[in-house]
Formats: C-alpha cells, sequence, structure tokens
C-alpha cells in the first residue's frame, strides 16, 4: 500500500484513455492515431505499474491505416468486458469507420488474444462508448446533429454481433455549455445513468462533466453548480493542464477511480510547449453522494492519498522504470512503433541485434518509411542507440536518429557515405512545415559507435558520438511540439530512420 504516486501513470503519448477492471487486473487502452500497431494496451494489478501489451490493431481488417495522413487513423479508444470477453470500440478516422474488436484471454490468463476481423458500426462520428444492459448493446458518441457544427452526444442500440443499427440516433444532450462535446461513458449507478462526458475541446479549456437521468435515453440533465466535475482550466500555475476525456471505473473493493487525459507543458521563456503530447493520469473518486467528487477537486501530478485510506490499499509502489532493449527476444518489444503498417522484412531481430533496411519512403509521404521508435516521455530525458559499426552498411543511402510529432515537423540526424572523398557525413536534416534544411555538420572516416538524441525543455540535441568525439546539432524543441503544429492528437516519437538501399544495425536502445 502507498499513501502517494505520481501522475502521469502513463507517460508520453498515451491520451484517451479507458480502462477495465477483470478479476483484479486493470486493462488500459490508449489512442495511436497514425502509428502502428493501432490500439496500445496495457494491464496493472496496481494501477500505478503498467506492463505494455502487443497493440491490438495488426491487421488491415482490423484497422486499415495505410493511408491515414498525420493525427488521423486511431481516434478515442473505449474498452469494456461483457459475458467474458473484450470488446474496444473506436474510430479510424483515416476511413471515418466505427469499429469493434472482440477479444478474450488465452488460456494462461497473460495476454487478450483479438479477433482478426472487426465489426463495423454505421454511425457518422468520434469517440464512441459501449454500454450493455438486459442483453442489448448501445453506442453513445458524438457527432454533428446540423449544418452549422453543432454537435451533441447521440445514442443507438446495435446488434453487437453484426454492428447493425437496431434504432436511429437519438440526441441524448448536447452537453453543458462547453463547445466540443464528446468523449460520452455512460455509468448506471443506482436508480440513475450518469453520462460522463468532456467538453471545451481538447486544449486549456478542456473539462470533464457529468449529468444524469433515470431513463437511458434521457434527458440527461445536470445542475449548474455540478460542473464542470474536473478541470484545470482556470489554473494557468498548474503543471497539469488540458484535462479532459476521462473514463469512471471501480476496483475489486468497490471503490471508484477516474482516470483521464492532460498535459505537461514546459515554460520556456515566456511560452509553454508541449512535446510529450497528451497523457494517461488517475485519480480517486468519492462517490458516496449524488454527484463522484474527483479527488480534492484539482488535478495534481502527486496524488495524496491519505484522505483515500481505502482506494490506497489498492496503490502499489509506483517505479518509475527506464527503457531499455537489448533485442534478446526475436519479437519486436510493445513499446516500439512504426507509421501505418509492418516493416515487414525490412526489419530483423536476431541474436542481440535489430537490423532494419532502407525505403524510399520518406517520413513526410504517406505510407511505411522505415521507421522505429518509441514515444518521448520526459521533457527532459535521453535516447542512446548502440550502433554495431561492422554489420552497418549504408551503400547509396542513409541512416541515424529522429524526432517527430507529425509528417511536416521532424528533426534527424543522418549519416551517408561519400565514395569520392572516402568518408561519412554526418547531416543535419530539419523539416518544419514548408520550411526544408539538409545539411553537413561534420565527417568522419569511420562510423559512430552511438547516436544520441537528448531532450531538453528548450532544445534537442542530436549526436554522433566517437570514443574521442563528437559531432552535433541543437534545434529548438518547439518546432517538435503541439503548439507548432496546432494539434494536440500525437506527441513526440523518437527513433532509428533509414533510407534507401541503407542498413542500419543496432544492439541496444536506452532511454533515460
Amino acid at each position: 500500500m502507498s499513501k502517494t504516486y505520481q501522475n502521469p501513470i502513463m507517460r508520453g503519448m498515451y491520451p484517451d484513455p479507458s480502462i477495465v477492471q477483470v478479476d483484479g487486473t486493470y486493462y488500459l487502452v490508449n489512442s495511436t492515431f497514425e502509428y502502428y500497431p493501432g490500439i496500445a494496451v496495457s494491464k496493472s494489478k496496481d494501477l500505478v505499474n503498467w506492463t505494455r501489451m502487443q497493440g491490438i490493431a495488426i491487421y488491415p481488417e482490423q484497422a486499415d491505416l495505410r493511408q491515414a495522413k498525420s493525427n488521423e487513423g486511431i481516434f478515442a479508444v473505449n474498452i469494456r468486458y461483457h459475458d467474458g470477453f473484450f470488446y474496444v470500440i473506436t474510430t479510424n478516422f483515416s476511413e471515418f469507420k466505427t469499429i469493434i474488436i472482440k477479444g478474450q484471454l488465452n488460456k494462461d490468463q497473460e495476454e487478450i488474444e483479438w479477433e482478426p476481423n472487426r465489426v463495423e458500426v454505421e454511425i457518422r462520428g468520434i469517440d464512441p462508448d459501449l454500454y450493455f444492459e438486459n442483453d442489448r448493446t448501445y453506442v453513445q458518441f458524438t457527432g454533428y446533429i446540423d449544418d452549422q457544427g453543432t454537435k451533441a452526444i447521440q445514442q443507438v442500440e446495435i446488434d453487437l454481433t453484426t454492428g447493425d443499427l437496431v434504432t436511429e440516433p437519438k440526441v441524448l444532450t448536447k452537453g453543458t455549455g462547453g463547445r466540443d462535446v464528446e468523449g460520452p461513458h455512460i455509468i448506471k449507478r443506482g436508480d440513475w445513468y450518469y453520462l460522463l462526458i468532456a467538453e471545451g475541446g481538447t486544449g486549456l479549456g478542456h473539462m470533464i462533466t457529468m449529468q444524469r437521468s433515470h431513463e437511458l435515453w434521457g434527458p440527461y440533465e445536470a445542475p449548474l453548480e455540478v460542473n464542470p466535475i474536473f478541470t484545470n482550466r482556470d489554473r494557468a500555475e498548474e503543471p497539469l493542464q488540458n484535462i479532459g476525456h476521462a473514463d469512471l471505473f471501480q476496483d475489486p473493493k468497490g471503490n471508484w477511480w477516474m482516470t483521464c487525459l492532460g498535459t505537461r507543458p514546459s515554460a520556456v521563456e515566456f511560452i509553454k510547449i508541449t512535446n510529450t503530447g497528451r497523457e494517461t493520469l488517475l485519480y480517486p473518486v468519492d462517490w458516496s453522494e449524488d454527484w463522484p467528487k474527483v479527488y480534492h477537486g484539482v488535478p495534481t501530478q502527486e496524488v495524496d492519498l491519505t484522505d483515500f485510506y481505502n482506494h490506497a490499499e489498492t496503490i502499489g509502489e509506483q517505479k518509475i522504470m527506464p527503457f531499455v532493449d537489448e533485442f534478446s527476444n526475436d519479437k519486436l518489444g510493445a513499446e516500439w512503433l512504426t507509421l501505418r503498417d509492418s516493416l515487414g522484412d525490412r526489419l530483423n531481430i536476431s541474436k542481440g541485434k535489430l537490423s532494419l533496411t532502407g525505403s524510399d519512403r520518406t517520413i513526410e509521404k504517406l505510407g511505411t518509411p522505415s521507421f522505429l521508435g518509441v514515444r518521448q516521455s520526459e521533457p527532459k530525458e535521453a535516447l542512446e542507440i548502440t550502433v554495431d559499426i561492422k554489420d552497418t552498411k549504408l551503400n547509396q543511402g542513409q541512416a541515424g536518429i529522429v524526432s517527430l510529432i507529425n509528417a511536416d515537423h521532424y528533426a534527424a540526424l543522418m549519416i551517408q557515405y561519400n565514395a569520392e572523398k572516402s568518408e561519412y557525413e554526418i547531416l543535419k536534416v530539419l523539416k518544419v512545415a514548408d520550411i526544408e534544411q539538409s545539411e553537413v555538420v561534420g565527417t568522419s572516416k569511420d562510423l559512430p559507435h552511438q547516436l544520441i538524441l537528448k531532450n531538453d525543455l528548450a532544445s534537442k540535441r542530436f549526436s554522433a558520438v566517437w570514443s574521442d568525439r563528437e559531432i552535433y546539432f541543437d534545434i529548438s524543441s518547439l518546432h517538435l511540439s503541439n503548439e507548432a503544429i496546432a494539434a494536440l492528437n500525437t506527441g513526440d516519437m523518437e527513433g532509428i530512420y533509414v533510407l534507401n538501399d541503407a542498413e542500419l544495425t543496432i544492439t541496444k536502445v536506452e532511454r533515460k
């Protein structure tokens, strides 16, 4: 039992959290947008220490991400458990289809086996939720209801097997007055149906609100003084911002908890920027009266459970574990992501080495470039990559380390071989919107044994390191921030990037 823990509980780009508890194990899903595998899933026994499981959507028949543009793909995900099966419902925005994927625990109860196909639900909206009652299945979602862009939370009854609509969509609520009403979840408690929603848009005005009704189909209402039930929209001094898109669940002892998303902006001179994207937060809930009270009313980084003794019995000793991969397993670890699809035979893992062969596909083009990355999990951290200089062959291509937030905002240290001069050239590659830069910042007769990306609040340093020297360059972190792309969907990804016929072989990746 621990009396305190730190938010975020999932650090880096883990937005739109939804949690379900099954037999004492918690399962968390998060949106992944254009990254592959689609739909992140993790599990925990104590709510603060999470183990990544293999991503859910690995086949186009589940969710076709191959033409997903930046900030498209897998939008808000919801997970529920019903009659022995897991159900994940989400919107694949690149297809604009609402899909359900069904899964079941395997024999040893350690992994979830997801069905290779999906069920489609013909609704025109996003942020779908599943609610089960009396052998019936209902889907709540947000969508437009007129030509003026008015959004509302709507509901349909569906056939769970086929996805066919049993009823036409009906409006449940237009919200409590905030813009962009979204993220609905229905919770039945006593004689009331509670509708948890998010309003204010994914940004500084984000807030969590709630209404209720005696009838599943509404009308849903709440006294003015109830909402918002949780937000930091008027607390610019708080380190956590953009609080919203929540889910409510119970632990095995019946205690209520809320998971929601938030960001950790970094103060850089007179502005704040965000590189880690939207992350997963967790708070205890007191639901002893009509309306839930979330923690002490303020979304904080440190959560003190002194006044939540029963909740504290669920929480373990939180351990922030560094990410280290030495490729001892021939299967790619669950932390790793690519863009839109599998790398196929371009990727090989064997005997403690990972090799990635290049492609003519660059990051700014749709498709799947030879990029393999992990989430930036802290505003200040380093990603260190150990290069196998014997098995790395650049040929006519390039290879290096890259950081990106979308297709039009990325930076990389790339290495190419100049055959005429018999030397390796170290390139600074930068793309910020319509500005592109590629210049040689140094040369060497041999390959570096390490590539390092050092993230700081205001800058990112890209380094090629030898035993006796280092070649590096810096860029502003602002270039790869949510503020630079005017969108909060994704966060920074970082990893290796290979072009054309080059082959980069690495033996260790460590984030610290």
